[in-house]
């Protein structure tokens, strides 16, 4: 009986060692910056070897690293190589998903390789709107589909967690300072903003007119981007940022944190809820949401 390392975690480390950045590493693999570190950790906790070293630089690989890096280079060219000649042998299978645009971009799409590696036989189309053919969607919202709930087909999957954030060259100065200096970059929903900074504010106990001004975005991707490049502080749904809190490209400015009312849900219709295509994507997902 073979003795071998996680597959996925040394497919992990030689990504990250042809980059030298857990951040580019992250990318090439369609995963979040806390997956790959999350990955190289075990691999390191499986050896019983540091594999990379850590500094204000950046990272390099060790001696151990060094070592390392050809072997697992050419078991998997041997590997793709052997694979190579089968392709096409293996049945297909279509799975088409309606989610949220928000969610889409800013949660689902950095998790994509981890799916790959969990559904290597699935064709995946994903949608921003539900739609006939579809057969399964999150949805976003404050309770379970009245259609899907009564049958147990409309399960929550995150809650909304709202926090104030902004660029890390304001980290640890004072709240109030910084709500005097910077404008509030706001979210807008049919041409009306978003209750976010009224709420965050009133849970905060700080005053409203915080909130009085600012600059508007249309979506939230255009507020994140914004508060990233230190044009001001922006109250988000932190499950929405896990890369850019990951990468140190957005800080906490409090701890105060609104949760809820509303979240994301997964409703998946009668006539798809027995497909084993649909309950594996389904566990992946419950998976994901709760790491």
């Amino acid at each position: 009986m073979r003795h071998l390392p996680s597959l996925i975690a040394l497919r992990f480390f030689e990504e990250t060692a042809r980059h030298l950045s857990f951040n580019r590493a992250a990318r090439a693999l369609c995963v979040t910056q806390g997956a790959v570190s999350r990955q190289i950790r075990l691999l390191e906790e499986s050896l019983g070897v540091k594999l990379f070293e850590r500094d204000h630089k950046g990272i390099r690989l060790t001696p151990a690293g060094v070592l390392l890096m050809p072997s697992v280079t050419e078991a998997f060219d041997v590997i793709e190589r052997g694979t190579r000649h089968l392709t096409g042998a293996v049945e297909r299978r279509r799975l088409v998903v309606s989610l949220p645009p928000t969610f889409a971009t800013q949660w689902f799409s950095s998790r994509l390789g981890a799916l790959a590696e969990q559904l290597p036989d699935v064709d995946l189309s994903i949608r921003t709107q539900d739609s006939g053919d579809c057969h399964c969607c999150v949805r976003f919202g404050r309770e379970p589909s009245r259609e899907s709930a009564a049958e147990g087909g409309s399960e929550l999957l995150l809650m909304e967690k709202h926090a104030l954030v902004g660029a890390p060259e304001f980290a640890g100065m004072p709240v109030e300072r910084l709500l005097d200096e910077l404008p509030a970059l706001h979210v807008l929903h049919e041409d009306v903003r978003l209750k976010l900074w009224p709420n965050w504010l009133a849970k905060a106990g700080m005053p409203a007119r915080y909130a009085d001004n600012g600059i508007e975005f249309s979506n939230l991707q255009q507020a994140i981007h914004a508060a990233r490049r230190g044009v001001g502080l922006a109250v988000v749904d932190l499950n929405m940022i896990d890369d850019e809190l990951a990468e140190g490209a957005l800080v906490r400015m409090s701890e105060v944190e609104i949760v809820g009312p509303f979240g994301y849900w997964l409703d998946v219709p009668e006539a798809h809820r027995e497909a084993e295509t649909v309950s594996a994507f389904a566990a992946w997902l419950r998976n994901e949401a709760n790491e």
